[in-house]
């Protein structure tokens, strides 16, 4: 889309559709009158009555979800979707759901525009239920708060406290998932943090990604000039951090909105925490990089190294004390595979004994992907396991 317009900018107005919808002749009328009315403050228009035309059902007898995708606005104005911080509609690496880039920009530019709704007679929108097990309602319930959350970039004139919070996202040829994860950080709905992010020498476009990110004086960036594994980028990034508290950000994964101020409202209730953990939803990348909704994935109510050990369990989000971690030494770089596996596992069953407090409630999104380290090296478990118990006892 964005492509498309760039070669048509002096059109003052553009039209989005999606496949199946129908645009009978006289819609034409309807939109001229329109476009007679609009406000300058508008940015364009949405319809609030349209009549929707359903296929006839594969399976008669399944029952229909009633939810339906938001679509968002029919009717743009070029040069405002064109112009401003963010120019055009969000790309892929931005925005994973590409199914809401239409809502995404509306509620971009909801903060300076009004939308004008109107009704239609001419114009029928194609409403086709997806499958069930596409979890559609769901999906949309999760995505939602981090669509509508503003992004906020701090500039350098701008007065900065010292971060609660250090947010620690080490990545190694991740690149074209950073863009998402640190909108997620944008987003959240307190200001008092930092974001390391530690770059274990990427050979992909991870630096050039890197470099084109807002000027945020919250964000600092290190490049390693060799690879040496996750658990000593941890530990790079927990030598530079200034918060008393140290989250833990998987470069494919994302933060809920609100996620940094419910875990401190917890850790002020419980001063003496060395570690705080929660529920989490859970994503599974299909080949073509879809992303499907597989529900919330609930935390153990009693963290013990024993257990996280047996069941190998995947624990997120996980926020530590800074002060707990130091006294621990950071991360173990001496196990086996030198930390580049199962770091989670070793530090959370390290810091268990250290009044682990568990919150009921979804906090983080995390991405399982065929890919990723951990799932390339299922095999290694057993062997890394074993040796754990014996540092452990």
């Amino acid at each position: 889309m964005n492509d498309a317009l760039s070669d048509n900018l002096y059109s003052p107005w553009f039209m989005t559709l999606y496949a199946g919808d129908t645009v009978q002749p006289k819609a034409e009328k309807e939109i001229e009158r329109w476009l007679q009315t609009y406000a300058d403050s508008s940015a364009g228009f949405i319809l609030t009555s349209v009549t929707k035309t359903d296929p006839p059902a594969v399976f008669p007898k399944r029952p229909v979800p009633t939810f339906t995708t938001p679509r968002g606005p029919l009717l743009w104005r070029t040069n405002i979707v064109m112009n401003g911080q963010k120019p055009g509609f969000t790309s892929n690496d931005q925005l994973p759901f590409q199914k809401y880039v239409l809502i995404d920009k509306q509620i971009q530019l909801s903060s300076h525009y009004e939308w004008t709704e109107v009704d239609s007679d001419g114009i029928s929108y194609h409403h086709r239920a997806a499958p069930p097990w596409m979890k559609e309602a769901e999906e949309w319930n999760a995505i939602s708060p981090l669509l509508h959350a503003p992004s906020r970039v701090q500039t350098i004139n701008e007065k900065q406290s010292s971060p609660i919070v250090t947010i620690a996202l080490c990545t190694f040829n991740d690149g074209e998932y950073l863009p998402w994860a640190i909108r997620s950080v944008l987003s959240q709905t307190i200001t008092d943090w930092e974001l390391i992010i530690v770059d274990d020498h990427s050979s992909d476009d991870t630096p050039s990604i890197l470099a084109g990110l807002p000027i945020d004086k919250r964000i600092n960036k290190v490049s390693l000039h060799q690879n040496l594994g996750k658990a000593h980028a941890l530990n790079i990034a927990l030598q530079m951090a200034r918060g008393a508290w140290f989250l833990e950000l998987d470069a494919d994964d994302w933060l809920s909105p609100d996620i940094l101020e419910v875990l401190l409202q917890e850790a002020k209730r419980e001063p003496n925490v060395g570690v705080l953990y929660a529920n989490h939803f859970e994503w599974v990348e299909r080949l073509n990089k879809q992303l499907l909704y597989q529900g919330v994935r609930t935390g153990p109510s009693h963290l013990s190294a024993e257990r996280l050990l047996a069941e190998a369990m995947a624990v997120a989000p996980r926020m530590f004390n800074v002060s707990v971690i130091e006294q621990l030494g950071g991360w173990n770089t001496s196990v086996p595979f030198e930390g580049r596996l199962y770091e989670d596992i070793e530090m959370l069953s390290k810091v268990s004994s250290f009044h682990p407090v568990y919150i009921p409630q979804p906090l983080y999104h995390r991405r399982i992907r065929s890919s990723s380290m951990t799932h390339r090296h299922l095999n290694h478990y057993e062997k890394w396991k074993n040796s754990m118990s014996d540092i452990l006892k």
